[in-house]
């Protein structure tokens, strides 16, 4: 545990992330609950704590290097969560974020609620439906000032998932690969369909890794039209 404590005050350092002593011990917590329950429940490709620690955690904190994000007080949503990433990890390190996370899978929202609770988390909702269902809930389209996704999807597929829950004016920030900059090039029109603009492209380094994440950080300029999201499935089989 104290190698993984070093390698996250060492990590957050070099984000610019500061955490108390209790929000280290939260995050490592959840580093171990994930890293157990994802023995039997698939819930991330990371197979040891210090790889969750780095590819998950730290990962989740580049959001925290983008100077037009506010996290204070702000509502962000999560979709298609999985595990909890980034959603938690965000929490933890903002704890007056009010936090809403996605996931479809049954399972999952299950382990997500017990280590919620684990964690002491407060002020934070889960949804275990489809996001093109939920977003048609009026008690959810257009209700947040964040909204992320990561490991969902391409681009256009992610926009048309996570964009309508998005007030106007709202962010939405994606963590991508090394495709990012293709992958904007072949969003234009979802941008356009779904009233949104780019606001910021970032390569972040990620703390021992030798690879990046690019940040893609989105602005809703205008509500999403009624039809979008469409029915569960159809973003994916045919992205806008």
């Amino acid at each position: 545990m104290d190698k993984l404590k070093n390698v996250l005050r060492e990590g957050r350092a070099l984000l610019g992330v500061s955490l108390s002593e209790e929000q280290e011990e939260r995050m490592l917590l959840f580093v171990h609950l994930l890293n157990e329950a994802n023995h039997f429940l698939n819930l991330t490709g990371f197979r040891t704590e210090e790889d969750i620690l780095v590819e998950g955690v730290l990962d989740s904190l580049t959001a925290f290097t983008l100077e037009d994000l506010v996290f204070v007080g702000k509502s962000l949503l999560d979709v298609g969560t999985g595990g909890g990433i980034p959603g938690i990890p965000l929490k933890i390190a903002c704890p007056s974020l009010k936090l809403t996370l996605i996931e479809a899978t049954a399972k999952k929202c299950h382990f997500l609620e017990t280590t919620l609770r684990a964690l002491g988390l407060e002020d934070v909702d889960v949804f275990c439906e489809r996001a093109e269902t939920l977003a048609h809930h009026p008690s959810l389209r257009e209700r947040f000032d964040l909204v992320t996704a990561r490991a969902l999807g391409s681009l256009r597929e992610i926009l048309e998932l996570t964009t309508p829950f998005l007030r106007c004016g709202g962010l939405a920030f994606y963590y991508k690969g090394r495709e990012a900059k293709k992958e904007v090039e072949e969003a234009r029109r979802a941008l356009e369909v779904l009233r949104c603009s780019i606001r910021t492209l970032r390569e972040v380094a990620i703390p021992f890794r030798p690879r990046k994440t690019t940040l893609v950080l989105i602005e809703k300029k205008a509500p999403t039209p009624l039809p979008y999201p469409r029915r569960p499935g159809i973003p994916k089989k045919r992205p806008l």
